[in-house]
């Protein structure tokens, strides 16, 4: 998959092949790195469904159904899904890294320091994250929740919530912002503990 395929997927795509086979094809580029815990997926909603994805040797192995133990369950609906990566979240987002002079960039993580103990101890923190992206042009709100380990998938309450804008969560993402300085900064409202972001956030991303 190249980047114009990348960034054209059609509307209509459903969950399960994003997931099976648009996710392994990715060309997002990801750290040369395997770990053994998997992520769960759960896509809240008509077409939704539940999969698995591990990085090995640098890319996503995906499955369907969850697997335990897991490092995190990501919890979404299908339509914060859809307007992502198909959608109007989508097409603004182009539009930003177009002004930005980095069309179609590909995503880069393949700097991140994954390390197999730094994962182990992401699995281990209690609690969960909803990260909602307020799309202020057509007055939605998107969320998405991560819950750490193997605990229930929480979606409609969150240990730690962080609302960001959505055309400065594009910017800071094709910028390659520090997210630790960005909740410093006071440009994002969070609520409920603090701390919680602030931990795995050190475990993802300290060298």
């Amino acid at each position: 998959m190249n980047a114009a395929e990348f960034w054209d997927l059609p509307r209509g795509t459903r969950p399960s092949a994003l997931m099976m086979e648009i996710v392994p094809a990715s060309p997002v580029k990801l750290p040369a790195a395997s770990i053994s815990l998997p992520s769960t997926i759960v896509v809240r909603g008509t077409g939704g469904g539940t999969w698995s994805g591990r990085l090995v040797d640098g890319k996503i192995a995906m499955a369907e159904g969850a697997q335990h133990p897991a490092l995190c369950a990501v919890t979404v609906e299908r339509n914060t899904l859809r307007e992502l990566v198909a959608g109007a979240l989508r097409d603004r987002g182009l539009k930003i890294m177009e002004r930005l002079g980095r069309p179609m960039a590909i995503p880069d993580l393949s700097r991140l320091p994954v390390r197999e103990d730094r994962a182990l101890a992401l699995a281990k923190l209690q609690g969960s994250i909803a990260i909602e992206i307020v799309d202020r042009d057509f007055g939605e709100t998107h969320r998405i929740v991560v819950t750490f380990g193997d605990a229930a998938p929480a979606f409609e309450t969150a240990t730690t919530t962080v609302r960001i804008d959505a055309d400065e969560a594009v910017e800071w993402i094709a910028t390659r912002a520090d997210p630790r300085a960005i909740l410093k900064g006071g440009r994002v409202r969070v609520e409920g503990d603090l701390a919680l972001p602030t931990r795995a956030l050190a475990l993802v991303l300290d060298p």
